[in-house]
């Protein structure tokens, strides 16, 4: 009988020791983690000069930092050139397993149009540059910033209270 009650006192031991183990395992790999995460966070704040946390899509921001400095070419969709409208349609296909319209003016027309105080992360922001209908398109980030294809310097960010983006911005819209 003491034996009996030894063996299992020795297993009930060796489980206990087990199981506090693999939590404290859990706990360190939660932490590391939560570490990665906030190094990636840090990263793409500094590579696209705006603040990005964890209440941010990462995959976003991410596909956004990839893609800076990508030259515009009108009608291309590589790596080496692109234009607005195919970025944001990428984008859309990458971040969010979306398929939408090809052109900006398309994007507009099947759009949810919102007013600039409804836009939130992934909406789009639309712009009439030079024409009457929406020629230009983006991908509202936050606080005013938004992500788009500058027929001057490529992919970039700019916020829609600068003054060249105030005079042709349109509107926004989600889908």
């Amino acid at each position: 009988m003491n034996r009996h009650l030894l063996i299992v006192s020795f297993l009930v031991l060796a489980l206990f020791a087990v199981g506090c183990k693999s939590r404290r395992g859990t706990t360190v790999s939660k932490r590391k983690e939560s570490n990665r995460k906030e190094i990636e966070y840090k990263k793409l704040s500094e590579r696209l000069n705006l603040k990005v946390d964890h209440s941010d899509n990462v995959r976003l921001y991410a596909f956004v930092a990839d893609w800076l400095g990508t030259p515009h070419k009108m009608g291309k969709c590589t790596k080496e050139a692109i234009d607005c409208s195919c970025y944001v349609r990428l984008m859309y296909e990458e971040v969010y397993g979306r398929n939408i319209p090809r052109s900006s003016k398309e994007m507009f027309d099947a759009s949810i149009k919102l007013s600039s105080d409804e836009l939130k992360e992934g909406d789009l922001v639309f712009f009439n540059i030079k024409s009457s209908k929406a020629s230009h398109v983006g991908v509202y980030l936050k606080d005013g910033w938004f992500a788009h294809v500058s027929t001057s310097k490529g992919v970039m960010i700019n916020n829609l209270s600068e003054k060249y983006y105030t005079q042709y911005y349109m509107g926004g819209g989600r889908f």
